[in-house]
Formats: C-alpha cells, structure tokens, sequence
C-alpha cells in the first residue's frame, strides 16, 4: 500500500524548496479549487487569468498535470458560476421582500394607490430601487391586495366592535322599550354622554345602527312575550285551581247530601253565595260556577244508566213494583235497605222512581184505552145486532119487551148483564128510527138485511182467497149481464124500487152517523166537565183522565211538581 502510495503521490516544490503531498487525487482537486476560491477566481476568468493569480501558490502544483489542472479550472468554474446565480437569486428575493414589507408597512400606502403614484413616491427609496421593474409592479400589486383584506378585517372588526359597544348602550337605556321607533330612540341616545362622546359612534353606518336597534328591539318584544305568556299561564293556573276548589265545595254538598242530580240552582245557591270558593271565580273567563254546577249534575247523572240496572236488580229481590199511586218514601225505603244502592245518587233514585211512576201511569193509561176501545167496539157491535134485528124494530118498541129476542146472541152477553148500558144504547138507536108508511120500502129493506146476513154468515165460514175473490167477482158480473138482458118491464119497477130503497138506506146510515157523532161529543164533554169537578174538589187527576185527553204541556207540568216534591226528601 505504501509502494501505491508513493507512486501516485504528487510532489509539490515551491520557491523555498518544500513538497506537499496529498494522499489522494481528490484531495488534491479540493485542495486545487481551494486555491482558486482563495484567490478570488471569477466564474467567467479565463486560464490565463486565473494563472497569475495562482501561479506563485505552493497549491498550484497539488496537480501535476496541466490538463488535469484545467479540468478542475472548469469545474470550479462551473460550480462558482451556480453558486453567483444562486445567490443573485437570493439578494433579488431578499430585495423583493424588503419590498414588499416597506409597502404594506409604509404609512403612506393604502388599497387605493395607483402604481405611478407610487413609483413617484417611493422612487428614491433603496429599497423600491433595490427591485427590478417587472418585480416591482407585481410586487406592488400583491402589496395592494394585501392591503385591501387587512383594511376590510380592520373594518368588519371595527364594525362588530360598535355594534357590540351599541348593543350595550341600547341595553343601559331603560327609557327604550319594544314599543319606542327608531326616531324617538334616535333622539333618547342622543341624550347620553355615553353615545355622543364614543368615537365609535361617530362614523358608525346608519344601517347598523338601525340593525342593532331592531334586533334589540326583537329581543325586547320576545322578553315581553315571554312575560306575557308567564303571566297568562300564571292566570290560567289560578283559574283553574278556583274551579278546582268551587268543585270540591260542590264535593262536599253532595257528600252531606245537599246535592244530587236533581238539585236546582236557585235552592243552592243562599248556601253557595256564603263561601269564598265562590266569591273567587266571580269575573274570571271560562266556565261559571253555574257552568261547573252544570257540568257537575251531568257527572252525576252520567252513572244513571249503571244505577238503573242496579236499581232493577234490588227491587226484582224485593219482589217489588211501581205503581201509579206508590209513594216516593216506600219506593226510597225497598232501595236503601240494599247495601248495592249506598254509592248511588240520591237524585238518579227521584229520576228512576219518577221514570217508573211514568211507566206506571201509561200502562195504566194504556188499560183504560184498551177498555174504552172494548166498550166501543161492543157497543158498536150491538147496535149492528139491533139494525139487523128481524123483524126490524120500530120507534115505538121498549127494551123491556124486546130484551128476550137478543138474550142469545153473543152481542148480548158481551155485556155481562150490564142492563143499563143495553138500555140506553138501545133507547138511542129507537130515537134514530122513524115512522114507515111505504110497506114495499119496508119489505125491500128487509129483503136486503137479510141477503146481508146471509153473506155475511158466509164471509164468516170461511175466508175466500184471491182466486175465488176474481171468480165469484167474475160470476156475479155475468149473471148481472145475464139478468140486463133477461129483464121485462116489472122488473124494471122492481129495480126502480131497489135504487129508491138503496137511496133510503143510505139516507139513514148517514143520519145514524151524524147522530153517533154528536152522541160521542156529548160524552166526552161530559168527561171534560167530570175532570174539571174532581180537579177542582182535590181529586186524583189519574183515576179520571185518559191519555188521550192529556196535553204535553199538562205531563210537563205534572212531572215538574212530582220533581219539587220529590226534591223535598
């Protein structure tokens, strides 16, 4: 190795006679470029140039050879003229930035410059001269921008910060409120040290200063909305528990029995009038006391249909029955002698025994119908038997002595021995006949009865049905076209008769009927006259009025006195 060594070893003389060896050839081109950076060796020096410069230093000779010396030359060359531009590069971006902080540092720049003001400006200054044209304008532009966001941040700021400092002062000034407009508020503000002296307000834009008052005044009326509604929410609590409270004093009238479903206003109330509870909700909206009073007895009376079914169940266990005249404390009694009846009101009790009392009273009011329907259709049935009695009777027959020709007929014993009834019906039958002069009249008419009679008895056997109906109708109108062709002039006076005598009998139906009607008028102003005697001497109005004879407004009346007496328990 130190054989190598030696061999590759360059040895250096200078003028004092000394060698400098470098162990390798780089150390030796290092030491070579050293010389030439020591000498200040330009990038663009040529070989001749750098020779005398570095032809006298020992270090020249680090390099034997003269090409290689060269080929080091230009590779220090090449290196110096990289690292010169480099640092150009640098001192022009260092200038640039110097630049660049003069201008947006400057007092005499803002966002509105032009560039040819500037450059007028700033012309003598190094470090405007220190920057290229080209530079310096894009330089200037960017410092312009710059400029403009910083002014516009300075000015939002500036901005909030009065709104903020607005803000407060709206807030200190109670004489402003959610009613006040922005003129009044204008001339209160202009009353306080604290607005006229802040410099923030003197250049404050009118339009923030009205936005900052219509947001305070936005949030004034949502505090007095919010109050509002605390206060009508705080009414509405107090409202609500007067009611509260009148309920439970109607709680408690019900629980001593003051109260039930049938009470009436006007009999609580000298009770009711006494109490605070009910001093308290006069004048307050909503319901009434007479509306919860109301609203109350409906409760109650909401049970009813649940109390008549337990009602029912107690009295089919007592075996007992309402009648038209049973008593209030006897029905009472039977129900409250049941264990089932103590929670129930004792008003739904008056409502049920009166509805029962009512049903009592129609089904006998249905009886008494039923019976006056019996008696007229029997009547009616007799006087049929009596007009075709044969042989027909006269105006001048007694029923005395005509009593024995109808004993067996059932229209008789529908009567059960009721003798006057008989007697007077038959009596005014005879007054309805009149003397008869025409014997063929007469005759005729008994004829007719007869064939009446007759058909009659034949309806009765048996019902026809529709196909006998159409035949029998079929064969009577061909034998009355057989008997129209057949006929001969005594037949034709015959016929004559016939309509004459029809004519007659019709006649005296219709007189029959004028006289029942009238006979019936009479009866029932007889009953009307009887009702107002029993009335006005004290007497039961039931045992002597008919449903039919009773007006709504009648029941109502008798119903309401029932209710007043019933409300007396």
């Amino acid at each position: 190795l130190l054989e190598e060594l030696s061999k590759q070893a360059v040895v250096s003389t200078q003028s004092t006679g000394e060698a400098v060896v470098y162990a390798t050839k780089e150390e030796a081109r290092n030491a070579f470029k050293q010389l030439l950076k020591d000498k200040g060796v330009a990038s663009n020096a040529t070989w001749e140039q750098a020779m005398r410069l570095i032809s006298r230093d020992k270090r020249y000779n680090a390099i034997p050879k003269l090409n290689e010396k060269k080929q080091t030359f230009n590779a220090y060359k090449t290196q110096k003229a990289k690292e010169e531009k480099e640092e150009e590069r640098q001192q022009a971006k260092e200038a640039k930035e110097k630049l660049y902080a003069f201008l947006t540092t400057s007092p005499h720049m803002n966002s509105n410059m032009l560039y040819r003001k500037a450059m007028e400006m700033f012309e003598t200054q190094k470090e405007w001269a220190a920057v290229a044209e080209r530079d310096r304008k894009d330089i200037f532009e960017d410092a312009v921008f710059s400029l403009s966001k910083k002014e516009k941040k300075e000015e939002a700021e500036l901005r909030v910060k009065q709104k903020e400092e607005l803000t407060v002062l709206l807030e200190e000034v109670k004489e402003i409120t959610y009613k006040t407009c922005w003129m009044d508020a204008q001339d209160i503000l202009s009353s306080f040290k604290s607005f006229k002296n802040n410099i923030l307000f003197e250049n404050m834009d009118q339009e923030d200063m009205l936005g900052v008052f219509s947001e305070h005044i936005k949030a004034l009326e949502l505090d007095f909305e919010d109050e509002k509604q605390k206060r009508h929410i705080k009414e509405k609590r107090t409202q609500r528990k007067n009611r509260d409270a009148f309920v439970t004093l109607l709680n408690e009238l019900h629980s001593k029995k003051k109260l039930d479903s049938t009470s009436l206003w006007a009999d609580l109330y000298p009770t009711i009038n006494k109490d605070t509870r009910y001093s308290t909700m006069l004048g307050q909206p909503g319901s009434t006391p007479l509306d919860l009073f109301k609203f109350y007895l409906e409760d109650l009376k909401s049970t009813m249909h649940e109390d008549k079914k337990t009602i029912r169940e107690v009295l089919k266990a007592a075996q007992f029955e309402v009648k038209s005249n049973t008593s209030y404390e006897k029905f009472y009694g039977v129900i409250s002698a049941d264990e089932k009846t103590k929670a129930i009101d004792k008003g739904n009790i008056k409502l049920h025994f009166l509805n029962l009392l009512e049903k009592a009273e129609q089904r006998e009011r249905e009886a008494r119908r039923e019976e006056q329907r019996r008696i007229r259709k029997r009547d009616l049935s007799f006087r049929h038997m009596l007009e075709d009695a044969e042989p027909e009777l006269l105006h001048t027959d007694e029923w005395a002595s005509t009593r024995e020709r109808f004993e067996g007929e059932s229209q008789f014993k529908d009567f059960e021995g009721d003798e006057k009834a008989m007697a007077k019906i038959f009596k005014e039958f005879v007054a309805t006949i009149k003397p008869e002069t025409d014997s063929d009249e007469r005759s005729e008419r008994d004829r007719k009865r007869r064939k009446h009679k007759k058909e009659k008895k034949k309806r009765s056997k048996r019902s026809p049905t529709p196909r006998d109906s159409a035949r029998d109708s079929s064969d009577e109108d061909n034998r009355k076209k057989k008997q129209k062709r057949e006929a001969s002039p005594e037949k034709e006076d015959a016929k004559k008769k016939e309509k004459k005598a029809k004519k007659k009998s019709k006649k005296k139906k219709k007189e029959r009927q004028e006289s029942e009607s009238e006979e019936e008028k009479t009866r029932s102003e007889k009953k009307v006259e009887k009702r107002g005697d029993k009335s006005d001497g004290g007497g039961d109005e039931d045992d002597s009025t008919s449903d039919s004879d009773i007006s709504e407004t009648e029941l109502e009346k008798r119903r309401n006195k029932l209710l007043e007496e019933l409300s007396k328990h």
